[in-house]
Formats: C-alpha cells, sequence, structure tokens
C-alpha cells in the first residue's frame, strides 16, 4: 500500500512539470487576415539590386557545383574504366 501512495505522489507531481496543453484561439477568418497583414507589414523586403545579386550569385554557385561533379564523375568513370581494363 505504502508502494502504491508514493507511485501515486510521484504521477501527480510529475503531471504539474508539464505545460498546460494549447488552447486554439478563436476569432475567425477574419482575425487570421489581419494577423497576416500585420505580420506582413513587419516584413523587410529586398531591393531590386539585392535581388539580383543574390540571384546571380546562385547561379554562379549551381555552375561551380556543376562542374566540380562533372570532374568528380569523370575522374571516377576514368579510375572504373581503367580497373575493368575497358
Amino acid at each position: 500500500m505504502m508502494a502504491d501512495a508514493k507511485k501515486t505522489a510521484k504521477a501527480e507531481k510529475a503531471g504539474k512539470d508539464l505545460p498546460a496543453p494549447a488552447r486554439a484561439k478563436s476569432g475567425g477568418i477574419i482575425q487570421f487576415v489581419r494577423d497576416v497583414q500585420r505580420e506582413m507589414s513587419k516584413v523587410t523586403w529586398p531591393t531590386w539590386k539585392e535581388t539580383w545579386l543574390t540571384t546571380l550569385v546562385v547561379f554562379i554557385m549551381v555552375g561551380l557545383v556543376m562542374v566540380f561533379f562533372l570532374v568528380v564523375d569523370w575522374t571516377l568513370s576514368t579510375g572504373v574504366r581503367w580497373l575493368i581494363g575497358a
């Protein structure tokens, strides 16, 4: 009996450490749209120059990675051909 009381006390204490479950907000679609508009006003949008430069950097990096994997693929295929004697 005494062990059961200790287990029950521990179980009750463990439950108190947990946060309360989150409750769904009520307000509907209109409140949602207002929240979205408020958050969108906080966004700092990039300028055209920043967008252009970022796009250019992405294309350059894609080209460099493409060349890297081309060299690695060619090297590995040449090595395999050499190993099998083709």
